[in-house]
């Protein structure tokens, strides 16, 4: 499937672990080829005398390879004899566990009590076997050496070792300075997929596979969020905004290349082809494989679609100017309003006590005297009125008489 999908070439990588890799012997031509460039690791076994005369005798019996889990099972065996051996033949009595009649039934299987001392026997047992070093630990096979192999052409090519002391080396080391290394230059060239020796940088997709659509909403009004413009000579839109911003730095944070492309949601018109549950419902309806926008998160919504987490507040909210003001100043009182404002006050009251004189001052003894006193009482009869009421009378009546 990987090669049918061009997986197995430039830019790719594969690491397979030791569960696939110890059947690499087992495999047919046709499987090996399709796995060139493939990196694995398989538990280390020691060539010896002992080894090469048992699979031997193996091949001329059964015609067949050994793989390490039949050189596992054959130590195993030997442990347990071993073990058996140790602890002698020793009567103990038999006992159930239970008094169930159901054969499927584990709890009524017979146990002998010795079987707790053959256990400990077996765990205490360390035997030089086919594999070599064969021992459990905590009840489990230990292998502290890993052959780290590299498929080329017919067969597995070994380019190196890890081991739990000195971590990852060229060559084998048992003794020696137990400096832990992590680092792949330690390790012989690697071929990789597409036979290169350039290091891949994984999870690479194809250019030329199919590119994410994601939907964007077509408003009018505050355009900060997600705003499309539209190019009405080449039919082309660019989306920008705020939610597009932060979608293109998440995508660009990835560690791997996804393409992508935004589809505004409008008829050919231009005008918006529905509201955000419509755009959202096109996610259900498989049309588009994401959506970007301002977009709320509600009940009837997440029903049919997943949400990431919020990045802005939602509701109403007013900005306002951050003025220092010094609210020690004996002008404070004139902040309420703007100067032009005051201005425009200020000359009404002026007008105001102008058109009063010029009523009054023919036919009222008030409002005569010299031409310092009328223009006072031009200024002081209006602003007078805002703090006294005045017990004189006008005595014009123009223009009603």
């Amino acid at each position: 499937m990987a090669r049918e999908l061009e997986m197995m070439s430039d830019g790719y990588a594969w690491i397979i672990t030791d569960g696939l890799m110890n059947h690499f012997d087992s495999m047919d031509d046709t499987v090996i080829a399709s796995t060139q460039g493939v990196l694995g690791v398989k538990p280390y076994i020691a060539m010896s005398q002992k080894l090469d005369s048992f699979t031997d005798r193996w091949k001329r019996k059964f015609h067949q390879d050994l793989i390490i889990y039949g050189l596992w099972a054959y130590d195993a065996v030997y442990t347990l004899a071993t073990a058996a051996e140790r602890v002698g033949a020793t009567k103990s009595p038999v006992q159930n566990q239970g008094t169930s009649n159901n054969l499927t039934d584990l709890t009524s299987i017979k146990t002998s009590k010795s079987g707790l001392i053959l256990l400990d026997s077996i765990l205490n047992t360390r035997i030089e076997g086919l594999t070599g070093d064969f021992y459990f630990a905590n009840g489990k096979l230990q292998t502290s050496i890993y052959q780290i192999i590299n498929v080329i052409g017919k067969g597995e090519t070994q380019i190196g070792f890890w081991s739990s002391e000195f971590g990852i080396t060229n060559e084998l080391r048992l003794s020696g300075d137990k400096t832990y290394k992590t680092s792949v230059t330690n390790l012989s060239n690697i071929i990789w997929p597409g036979d290169t020796l350039t290091v891949p940088k994984g999870w690479v997709f194809p250019m030329r596979g199919k590119k994410l659509k994601i939907g964007v909403p077509v408003k009018g009004g505050f355009d900060q969020i997600v705003k499309v413009d539209r190019d009405t000579k080449t039919n082309k839109t660019k989306v920008t905004g705020y939610a597009i911003d932060v979608f293109n730095l998440v995508m660009e944070s990835l560690p791997y290349p996804v393409p992508y492309e935004f589809e505004p949601f409008m008829h050919p018109n231009g005008s918006s082809a529905g509201n955000n549950y419509d755009l959202i419902e096109q996610i259900y309806l498989q049309r588009y494989d994401a959506v970007v926008g301002d977009t709320i998160i509600t009940a009837n919504r997440s029903s049919i679609v997943d949400f990431t987490l919020p990045y802005t507040e939602g509701g109403v909210a007013m900005m306002v100017l951050n003025k220092q003001v010094d609210k020690r100043s004996a002008w404070i009182f004139l902040q309420p309003l703007t100067m032009d404002l005051w201005l425009t006050t200020g000359a009404f009251f002026i007008l105001t006590g102008f058109v009063i004189w010029v009523l009054e001052h023919r036919i009222n003894k008030a409002f005569r005297g010299p031409p310092s006193q009328h223009v006072g009482m031009i200024f002081w009869f209006p602003l007078s009125t805002l703090v006294l009421a005045h017990s004189s009378v006008i005595s014009s009546t123009y223009p009603w008489t």
